[in-house]
């Protein structure tokens, strides 16, 4: 199995130098989850054409040497939904083009159906969940906002699942795919495409099996938000535009 995954990730690698490297240019972007993993690398793409909001929890170290003159940083605890009305005014004054929401936790470790507490399912849906509403609702208000990025998980699918288990991360990325369905009908006509992305099975803390890096993850979600192709908008979709079921 370890030989499997090691071909499947030196595969990638190759595939990638082929793959095309669409940028953006000259937009505001908000991120969140940008300290990390597929976050951190959507980071560093980005704020070479661009003006980034980072939204971080505590831990904002890999983000110290970023020009200071393309990023705010704002810390906040998305666990806590806490979006508070200084974050609401920062937000208006920035004057978002696109929300890419990218945090996401996979919840508490022990997710089986005896173990499963609402308290702990509220802080994942948080996460998950309300936090990329809420920041939905916020980036509205200044009406420069074009495009919005929800970072899901194929795990979220309901015709995809044949195993079950893992409670809180499928339930709440289940739900959090609705809303983008959602949010890309009450937005078409205000010309808002809506995202919902699978990253793909990528290497990071949350997935140290994963097959794919963030690098490569992170270039393809971007070559789509350059694309802002509308008839991917409200589609389940994956890095390399396949569509998957709800």
């Amino acid at each position: 199995m370890g030989l499997i995954k090691t071909l499947r990730r030196k595969s990638s690698k190759i595939s990638n130098i082929f793959s095309k490297k669409l940028d953006i240019q000259n937009k505001n972007i908000i991120l969140t989850g940008s300290n990390t993993g597929i976050g951190l690398e959507l980071a560093r793409k980005l704020i070479v054409n661009n003006n980034l909001f980072a939204l971080v929890n505590k831990n904002y170290e890999n983000l110290k040497d970023f020009n200071k003159k393309k990023i705010k940083i704002f810390q906040c605890d998305l666990e806590e939904n806490d979006l508070s009305n200084d974050l609401s005014y920062e937000i208006n004054m920035f004057k978002p083009n696109i929300l890419i929401n990218c945090a996401g936790t996979f919840g508490f470790p022990d997710q089986d159906l005896s173990k499963i507490e609402i308290e702990n399912f509220k802080k994942v849906l948080n996460i998950n969940v309300f936090s990329p509403l809420k920041l939905t609702q916020i980036s509205l208000r200044s009406k420069n906002l074009e495009q919005i990025v929800n970072v899901t998980s194929e795990m979220g699918s309901i015709s995809n699942n044949i195993s079950g288990g893992y409670y809180y991360y499928r339930g709440s990325k289940t739900l959090l795919n609705s809303i983008s369905k959602n949010l890309s009908l009450d937005l078409k006509d205000k010309n808002i495409n809506v995202f919902c992305i699978h990253p793909g099975n990528v290497k990071t803390k949350m997935n140290s099996s994963g097959i794919i890096s963030p690098d490569i993850s992170a270039q393809k979600i971007i070559n789509i938000i350059s694309e802002n192709n509308g008839n991917l908008s409200g589609l389940f979709i994956g890095i390399n535009k396949e569509i998957i079921k709800w």
